[in-house]
């Protein structure tokens, strides 16, 4: 039996290097890196849909991109991971909140992937009352990130940076970056004054009370602005919120709903101001200039909107206190904030494509 698993390693060892020594032929002979993508892809949320085209647009003129595993269902691969791993040069995952400390994904941290260099790009951690951290997930945590084929990791906020850094103790540094998407490159969008966007969002087990959404949205209408109600997601998850739509009763709303990245940022643009449930809708809308009433102040909203100068903007959908910010409507956003997140979102993801250059380059 010794002697057949010793067989068995020999034969792995060698097809190793067979594959090592291809990638290498390929790579000099001036072939494009492969790269898997991990994160929470092809979902239909909006935001993380966004995340593809940031890869496509920064990392895309210089290497061949694809969502690693096969399907956004369990068991997501239908192919040995090893197999789907082994297919590519690098791994990327990221961004959004993937370190999760108190439930460890069945999708974004395999140990598989560690078969190549891994990069993990603009990641967040969530905070929640309820969700504490649990060891066993940390350890976990802790173990992948400290695996020598980690090769890069940035964060997108400084106390994701912090957590990362206290509890994990990567090998490698943990860049600061802001939240990746403010380097897109986004659809231009003319901005009106008359127009109140709405952004709610499906929640699974959760009959959401829209009573001060739709007292928001009575008044502007009032005052002769057009409510348009913005449906942020494509697919089955955009099937499911533009059907949670209706449960916000506005007499001659518009809604926005497309399978379109771009129709759906365009329609975020042409505010005056945005009211939203879903933090990537006020991310683009910041990277527009418009203000957005962030109506789920977690974690992350907290702290994009500290880092943009106007934790005003923040107040629960529940809240009582969204009519007053008609009166008057709040100030755009100012116009440097804007170009410091651009700023310092693409120099993280032109320094993360010269990193993957690099790596695998030399792997």
């Amino acid at each position: 039996m010794s002697s057949t698993g010793g067989m068995r390693r020999t034969a792995s060892r060698v097809r190793s290097k067979a594959r090592r020594t291809a990638r290498k032929a390929r790579l000099s002979m001036g072939g494009r890196p492969r790269v898997g993508l991990v994160g929470f892809f092809d979902f239909g949320n909006y935001g993380d849909e966004l995340f593809v085209e940031v890869y496509k647009e920064h990392l895309g003129p210089a290497m061949d991109l694809g969502v690693l595993y096969d399907r956004p269902a369990k068991p997501y691969f239908d192919r040995p991971v090893a197999q789907a791993v082994d297919a590519v040069d690098a791994v990327v995952i990221g961004g959004g909140d993937l370190v999760i400390p108190w439930s460890l994904s069945e999708l974004y941290w395999k140990r598989e992937y560690l078969r190549r260099p891994v990069f993990i790009s603009g990641v967040g951690v969530p905070e929640r009352a309820e969700g504490k951290p649990h060891p066993d997930v940390v350890a976990r945590l802790k173990k992948f990130f400290q695996h020598p084929n980690i090769r890069y990791i940035s964060a997108r906020d400084e106390e994701s940076c912090r957590w990362i850094e206290e509890h994990l103790q990567p090998r490698v540094p943990v860049r600061r970056t802001a939240d990746i998407v403010c380097s897109l490159t986004l659809p231009p969008a003319t901005p009106s004054d008359d127009v109140l966007g709405v952004v709610t969002r499906y929640r699974p087990n959760n009959e959401d009370d829209y009573t001060q959404v739709a007292a928001l949205a009575a008044l502007a209408r009032e005052r002769g602005m057009t409510v348009r109600h913005i449906v942020l997601a494509t697919g089955d998850t955009g099937r499911r919120d533009v059907d949670n739509a209706g449960t916000l009763d506005v007499p001659g709303k518009e809604i926005v709903y497309s399978e379109s990245l771009d129709d759906l940022s365009r329609a975020i643009g042409e505010c005056r101001m945005l009211a939203s449930m879903k933090f990537h809708g006020s991310v683009v809308a910041t990277m527009y200039g418009v203000p957005s009433v962030c109506m789920m102040p977690t974690a992350k909203n907290r702290r994009f909107f500290a880092r943009i100068g106007r934790p005003e903007l923040l107040a629960h959908f529940t809240s009582a206190d969204l009519v007053g910010y008609l009166d008057p409507l709040p100030a755009r956003v100012d116009a440097d904030a804007v170009a410091a997140l651009r700023a310092d979102a693409t120099a993280t993801m032109a320094g993360l494509r010269d990193e993957i250059l690099r790596t695998v380059k030399a792997w």
